[in-house]
């Protein structure tokens, strides 16, 4: 059995715990988280896998050029923050963002595992896999009476994590979380 290069050692020798900010998707029957501004939609029961979605590099000669995600020559990456920096992504998704994300039907956020290639960037960071750890639902996440405080636990229990009702509006989450979740920064899990 022949050694592990050395770039395909994990950056920590646990996963890193941040925050995140997810979108409700409905789609065929079942809910989904999904990102806030990509077309991505995140898996039951296992790992998101990051994939560039730029299929590019910014760097000359190496246009066009796949790559492993995250890749420090690019914006790719599965991304998470610190508890203060994601309460600018609970605003109003009731339109998508990107052309092709099927419509939010609420908007929740959560402490997110990250691991395998972790890259610390200007909004936090960027990682190879992720999988939520704890969902948190705002009063005002629902964005309809036909996705409601029951349909939408039911609908997210594939995940396997606790899902939670927060008694705040989006806009006070993360000042709310802040009080049961004291560390400002990240760190390993």
């Amino acid at each position: 059995m022949s050694a592990l290069a050395l770039t395909d050692a994990p950056d920590f020798a646990s996963p890193l715990e941040a925050w995140r900010a997810w979108r409700v998707v409905y789609r065929d029957g079942e809910y989904l988280l999904g990102s806030i501004v990509k077309p991505a939609l995140w898996p039951w029961g296992e790992s998101l896998r990051a994939d560039c979605l730029h299929r590019r590099l910014p760097v000359p000669g190496r246009r066009g050029q796949r790559h492993a995600a995250p890749d420090s020559t690019c914006e790719c990456g599965i991304y998470a923050a610190g508890l203060t920096q994601i309460g600018q992504y609970l605003g109003d998704l009731s339109a998508p963002f990107v052309k092709g994300m099927r419509p939010t039907v609420a908007r929740v956020l959560g402490r997110v595992s990250l691991w395998g290639t972790v890259i610390e960037c200007e909004r936090g960071y960027r990682a190879s896999h992720a999988y939520p750890l704890e969902i948190f639902v705002p009063v005002d996440g629902q964005l309809g009476e036909r996705h409601g405080w029951d349909e939408l636990a039911e609908g997210l229990a594939p995940y396997g994590v606790p899902l939670e009702p927060l008694a705040a509006r989006c806009i006070d989450a993360t000042t709310v979380l802040a009080r049961r979740f004291p560390v400002a920064r990240p760190t390993p899990g």
